[in-house]
């Protein structure tokens, strides 16, 4: 006794299952907070049904499933461009939490000071006025 065809029982289930991955894949585009929220997504099912011109009962069928989704949000952050006035070097640094743009690392000091200044104890008092007048 042959079945009824259904989309169920069409290319052995492969149709059911198909869809079923394309609906997971959906709704995981749907949960995924780097996703873009308004953006309608889509599952298209197609069947094609191709008809032997010598055979009306011979019918290939053909069935493919697509998805659309969602894109993911870009990523977003500030730089800040600074030049080295010694050298001209030109360097973008990008802001960090908490942040001061401009602000000067213990490193800038150390070069703006000079190398041997670094080697000096945390007792040692540094006059910036007499380090930027040398």
């Amino acid at each position: 006794m042959d079945e009824t065809l259904s989309l169920e029982t069409l290319c052995g289930g492969a149709v059911t299952e198909k869809f079923n991955r394309a609906l997971r894949k959906v709704s995981e585009n749907i949960l995924d907070p780097n996703t873009e929220v308004k953006p309608k997504r889509e599952i298209v099912l197609k069947v094609t049904l191709s008809v032997d011109e010598e055979d009306r009962e011979d019918v290939a069928v053909t069935a493919s499933v697509t998805t659309k989704l969602a894109p993911e949000i870009g990523a977003i952050t500030q730089v800040y461009l600074t030049q080295d006035l010694t050298n001209g070097v030109i360097t973008a640094t990008e802001y960090t939490k908490g942040q001061i743009r401009g602000q000067l690392s213990l490193n800038d000091l150390g070069e703006m000071l000079g190398k041997d200044d670094l080697s000096k104890t945390q007792e040692d008092v540094i006059d910036f006025r007499t380090a930027r007048e040398g």
